[in-house]
């Protein structure tokens, strides 16, 4: 007995469209895992924290060389803190009161921290501080202009006061070791800029060279030089520079 036709065409049907369903299920599974993987990306926490895009000339961290350098560095390795320890200090407020504790500089995040009477916090206005003293370190809270011309405020530390003052900005950034998600391997790095005030006026950035100091000292360029000289002064050396200022600021 022959088979009917129709028998084979509807068959053929069936099977086709077993194949598409099945086909549809496959692709609906993948774009689902696709979909939580994604999902699962988006969780991950993004550091707040400033990575370094590239190596920064040593030049730009107050050499005394009148060029760029050829070498390059990241910075130094650092941990969260300028340092780990709490300090006996006291914080004066711009209204004329004073506190008085334990303090430490938590420079990932930019922040001063305290234990007061007890009590562990960080300084959420600290333009309401008029000066902090950690040991025998002064900080001050101030605004700069930063690489990319925008007004930022944050801790500086007093090296030098006088008429030409002399500060250091300390700050963390860090470096992608392995290209990965996990931001426990990355590397942090310690970065420092000078700046200086004169008077009342606002901060500006300085980089440390001869060139740099007898533009800034234009009124007593010969004697710095001089000073330069008979002390053999190294202006890459943060202390060598604090005599600089220091000296400067004796003359009349």
């Amino acid at each position: 007995m022959a088979t009917d036709p129709k028998f084979y065409i509807m068959k053929r049907i069936i099977i086709f469209s077993t194949l598409i369903f099945l086909l549809c299920m496959v692709c609906s599974a993948q774009e689902a895992a696709y979909s939580k993987a994604s999902e699962t990306q988006s969780q991950i926490p993004e550091p707040d924290y400033e990575p370094v895009g590239e190596q920064v000339l040593i030049d730009d961290f107050n050499t005394e060389g009148g060029g760029y350098s050829e070498c390059f560095y990241y910075g130094d390795p650092s941990g969260m803190y300028l340092s780990e320890d709490w300090e006996k200090g006291k914080a004066d407020l711009v209204d004329g009161s004073s506190m008085e504790g334990h303090f430490r500089y938590n420079l990932y995040k930019q922040k001063m921290e305290a234990i007061i009477e007890g009590d562990t916090f960080a300084f959420a206005k600290p333009c309401e501080l008029e000066m902090l003293n950690i040991g025998e370190n002064k900080y001050v809270y101030s605004s700069f202009v930063r690489g990319d011309q925008e007004v930022a405020n944050t801790w500086f530390e007093v090296l030098c006061e006088g008429e030409y003052s002399l500060f250091i900005r300390r700050f963390i950034k860090y470096r992608v070791t392995d290209g990965d998600d996990d931001i426990s391997n990355d590397q942090l790095y310690r970065q420092q800029e000078y700046y200086t005030r004169k008077g009342e006026n606002k901060l500006e950035r300085f980089y440390a060279s001869k060139k740099i100091l007898k533009e800034t000292f234009t009124d007593h360029g010969e004697e710095v030089t001089a000073f330069l000289k008979k002390e053999n002064i190294k202006l890459k050396e943060e202390g060598d520079l604090v005599k600089v200022f220091a000296y400067y600021n004796t003359l009349e």
